[in-house]
């Protein structure tokens, strides 16, 4: 809408700097025309009342004009009111003290005082435009659209009338009238560049689409490098869904103005839902070059580096957010997610905990501290976190798994039984309390009820892999119900094809079958889809290739997983009786096979 722009010298402050210099020139011709000799009193030339009051006036015009400039409206206000009071017939008084309170958001004083400008000067246009604007605020639209048609009857090659006019038309869902006002500018200016982009806008929410694309594209042919044309153009065709043309409008866009912060953060996000996350990235990285104190931008970098599970790149993005806004408990989360992510347990332990200070009942918060202390070797601090937690939210089953796993790790298995079991009677549908309690069973050497937990978990959830997978194991280990240890370790890979310890276990159960060929090949597989050397997988491949009488290869692979777990007593007499040495001299003088560091 239109927006009164004073000139840094308006024609009354051009009035008054002349007439305070001729004022001042009368003062002084008066003094000397009435000096006699030396000797003769001097009298002083005097300025008529009307004179003085004009010249009042005009000093505080000009001090609210210079107040005003200075931002210092309450002040301006008041200087202004006072030249009213002295010159009431002023219509640029009137005009200013009407722009200013509109300004302050005074509606009805605006109006008053722009309807006696205009009562003043009743052809002027800038009066007129601002008195329009004014009706439109205080939705007198029909009073706005009269004055806008006596505007451009005033002046018809008045662009900005057009414009108002077509805009609060549009606004009023009179778009037929919208639109042939605007046409009517295009008669008096042909190569008015602002009818095509309003048009375009009024298209485009009339949900004409091709109409609005095609008005934009006018404009920019008018002049190429009309940014909000581009910019309408991108919405345009976000709104028909097509993405990658919306984009190609953004970038340019962006290109005309490099520094349009709005668009490129838009530009941004579209990339992210295009997952294409190495443009988003750039987009939000230009954007923190222009503005280092945009944390919005840095937590969208936080969140791609984390997607691309560049954890490390991700932590620094968040603590400079969380640096700045340290009550911001989400980037907290952010941080502390993305710190247990890349294996910084103790800096992620400290932004779990300030967490939890804040919000001490939140569930979220106490499980990750829990897994953390058990990360960094203080399960024993877990234990009264979360029994405390479980005595205030008896109702949370993963309360229960969580503090069942801590009393494992101290190894209190009965413990643990008893605090899953009390689990399972409030929710016996929770397999993960099933498989963990399977698991305390065994450490307690109770395998009839491990296998008939493991196999209640199975029917609960049929997909559960580690429980398919551990059933099949057990089942292998004691070389019983093979076929069945095999198809139930086949279904778990179907569900995790690339998992090395369940790879393991099949090579075990084909070993135990006699099933030698097969067993070995899985196991070359176990051993390529494991980061992590296992001296279990290393002891059952030393036992593959003992079978199939590759001695040197046994021996070989039985020292790395002593190498691996030293504390294996048995595999230690196995080594022995096998007639390869004393594995521990072997280790001593480096022979397992395993290549110097350089």
């Amino acid at each position: 809408m239109f927006i009164l722009t004073l000139m840094n010298r308006s024609p009354r402050l051009e009035a008054m700097y002349k007439f305070a210099f001729i004022a001042l020139l009368i003062m002084v011709l008066t003094a000397c025309a009435t000096l006699p000799a030396r000797t003769q009193e001097v009298t002083v030339g005097t300025v008529s009342p009307d004179v003085q009051t004009k010249a009042d006036a005009d000093y505080h015009f000009m001090v609210g004009s210079l107040l005003e400039q200075d931002g210092d409206f309450d002040a301006a206000l008041k200087e202004y009111e006072q030249a009213y009071r002295l010159d009431s017939g002023s219509a640029e008084i009137a005009l200013s003290l009407a722009a200013l309170s509109l300004r302050k958001g005074q509606l009805d004083q605006a109006t008053r005082y722009a309807q006696k400008a205009a009562e003043l000067q009743p052809d002027r246009t800038q009066t007129l435009m601002l008195l329009a604007a004014i009706y439109t605020g205080v939705k007198k639209y029909d009073d706005a659209i009269n004055l806008y048609h006596r505007i451009i009857s005033i002046d018809p090659k008045l662009e900005d009338a057009y414009i108002d006019l077509g805009s609060l038309l549009a606004s009023l869902k009179r778009y037929d009238e919208a639109v042939e006002t605007l046409r009517s500018l295009e008669k008096v200016n042909p190569t008015s560049l602002m009818s095509p982009y309003y048009l375009g806008r009024i298209y485009m929410e009339r949900h004409m689409y091709p109409e609005a694309l095609g008005e934009f594209n006018r404009a920019i042919s008018l002049r190429d490098d009309f940014e909000p044309a581009y910019t309408s153009i991108g919405f345009v065709y976000e709104l028909m869904d097509k993405m990658p043309e919306a984009i190609a409008a953004y970038k340019k866009s962006v290109a005309i103005n490099p520094n349009n912060v709005e668009i490129m953060q838009h530009l941004g996000q579209l990339f992210i839902q295009q997952n294409a996350l190495a443009e988003a990235l750039k987009q939000f990285e230009r954007i923190v070059a222009l503005d280092p104190n945009n944390y919005d931008a840095y937590v969208k970098i936080g969140l791609i580096y984390s997607e691309q599970k560049n954890y490390e790149q991700a932590a620094t993005a968040f603590r400079k957010v969380s640096k700045a806004l340290p009550n911001d408990l989400k980037v907290k989360r952010y941080l502390a997610s993305t710190l247990v992510a890349s294996d910084h347990y103790e800096e992620a332990l400290k932004e779990y905990q300030a967490l939890l200070a804040a919000a001490p009942d939140d569930l979220d918060t106490i499980l990750q501290i829990s897994y953390l202390y058990a990360q960094t070797g203080k399960t024993e601090e877990a234990v009264p976190l979360l029994e405390k937690a479980l005595e205030e939210q008896p109702g949370k089953p993963e309360l229960y798994l969580y503090l069942a796993n801590a009393y494992m790790d101290g190894e209190k298995y009965q413990k643990a039984v008893d605090t899953l079991n009390q689990g399972l009677r409030l929710a016996p549908d929770r397999d993960d309390l099933l498989f963990s309690l399977a698991m305390a069973y065994e450490k307690l050497g109770k395998r009839d009820e491990m296998i008939a937990s493991l196999k209640k978990t199975i029917e609960l959830k049929p997909d559960n892999a580690d429980a398919l997978n551990y059933l099949g194991y057990v089942y292998a280990e004691k070389g019983e119900h093979l076929d069945e240890a095999i198809q139930l370790i086949k279904q778990a890979l179907v569900i995790k094809p690339d998992n090395g310890y369940i790879l393991d276990s099949l090579a075990w159960a084909y070993y135990q079958k006699g099933m030698l060929k097969e067993a070995f090949e899985v196991m070359q597989k176990a051993i390529a889809k494991t980061s992590k050397d296992d001296p279990v997988m290393r002891e059952h491949y030393g036992d593959i290739f003992l079978k199939l009488s590759d001695k040197d290869k046994a021996r070989e692979q039985w020292l790395k997983s002593l190498e691996l777990d030293p504390t294996n007593q048995k595999l230690r007499e196995r080594f022995k009786a096998a007639g390869f040495g004393n594995p521990d001299d072997l280790l001593k003088d480096g022979k397992s096979g395993k290549k110097d560091k350089k």
